[in-house]
């Protein structure tokens, strides 16, 4: 009997207080996908490592740092007729927010957000928001993304 190769995932631990993760089954995969997925996978462990040691290897200080980035982006796309850009307040955003945007327990986002402050990656204003800092601008972060994303994001420079 001469099947097609199969990926399963299962869990081998739960998370803490969560119900153990039912198995999943991608199901029959042909050579070509599998040695896609294999690039793709190598792609991305590579950004990661290399975005990682942007932020000292914290992670949820680089999810919290892409809120600001996808903010940005979002507050530069045309929408129709909006105030010249030397009009507009830059928003920030604030603790509470990112935690719940994020999952991130609020404490433990305040004290990550500091830190990116501490560094010039964010700005915190004088109303206690955060805005996007000039330490690590959208066009690095997305030049370290290029491996993995391909043509598919182009940021202009």
């Amino acid at each position: 009997m001469n099947s097609a190769p199969s990926l399963k995932v299962v869990a081998s631990s739960k998370p803490r207080g969560e119900q153990p993760l039912a198995e999943a089954s991608i199901g029959p995969l042909d050579v070509e996908t599998m040695r896609s997925y294999y690039r793709w996978g190598g792609h991305l462990s590579t950004a990661l490592v290399r975005i990682r040691s942007k932020f000292d290897g914290d992670l949820d200080q680089c999810l919290l740092y892409l809120i600001f980035l996808l903010a940005e982006l979002s507050e530069a796309m045309p929408r129709g007729p909006r105030p010249p850009q030397t009009f507009r307040r830059r928003r920030g955003l604030n603790a509470l927010s990112l935690a719940e945007i994020t999952q991130i327990p609020r404490e433990t986002a305040r004290r990550k957000l500091l830190a990116l402050v501490e560094r010039g990656y964010l700005v915190r204003e004088g109303d206690g928001l955060f805005t996007l800092g000039e330490a690590y601008d959208a066009s690095q972060f997305f030049d370290d993304l290029k491996p993995l994303l391909g043509e598919t994001v182009q940021a202009e420079k």
